[in-house]
């Protein structure tokens, strides 16, 4: 599977001091210019055999629902990781959701919208998860090591970057979730604003508010 380069900005070692620069020098005119940019690669798209996939998964059929895990797990694994930063409970999580899916698919109305629902049962089962169990957030293994256990491509080595992991961790749920979905996930602001059912000026400006107080940690840490 291949990731955005999102993913590598924020928690590969060199391009991580990437990303800390450009927390530095971000405003929110910047945030507004990004969304014009590169719409084209918008995550919503459902091609012909997702479709397809859907359609038997419907019906019954193991083996599409099979491939529709295959397709999206790595992604959501890594989602539900940066929300629990505890491998066990990502897993526990990941299976969760793809349940929540399989035995819901009545409320999906609208075919074509599945990836944006799948992200929002996703987002959702990852908040409810914290909430209910008082979940303690730590970090207990490296992110290059829980990527590689779900990609069958390799990843290029990392080195822990724990001041911009600890400001990651810092942030509200809200503001953690638009952040993961826009930065790690590389969604746009009207996709975010479909699965966290809000509106695209607040995810832009939740967007705005999450890199700022990580600036504002990083600064402290003399990072940026």
């Amino acid at each position: 599977m291949s990731y955005p380069l999102s993913v590598f900005v924020l928690f590969e070692g060199r391009i991580g001091r990437e990303y800390c620069a450009r927390i530095g020098k971000n405003n929110e005119g910047q945030i507004m210019e990004e969304e014009k940019k590169n719409t084209a690669g918008e995550r919503f798209g459902t091609d012909s055999i997702l479709l397809d996939l859907i359609k038997r998964s419907r019906e019954g059929d193991s083996e599409a629902m099979e491939s529709i895990f295959e397709r999206f797990k790595t992604s959501i694994f890594n989602l539900a990781y940066r929300y629990t930063y505890n491998t066990a409970a990502a897993e526990d999580l990941l299976q969760d959701i793809f349940l929540k899916v399989y035995t819901r698919f009545k409320e999906l109305d609208n075919d074509e919208a599945f990836v944006g629902w799948l992200y929002r049962v996703a987002v959702n089962t990852c908040l409810t998860h914290l909430r209910s169990r008082n979940v303690r957030l730590r970090k207990t293994v490296p992110l290059n090591e829980v990527e590689g256990k779900l990609s069958e491509n390799s990843v290029p080595d990392r080195v822990e970057n724990k001041p911009l992991e600890d400001a990651i961790q810092s942030l509200s749920t809200k503001l953690k979730s638009i952040l993961l979905l826009h930065d790690v996930q590389g969604f746009k602001h009207r996709e975010i604003a479909q699965i966290m059912r809000c509106s695209v000026g607040t995810s832009k400006s939740q967007l705005f508010k999450a890199r700022m107080k990580i600036r504002k940690q990083l600064e402290c840490k003399q990072m940026i």
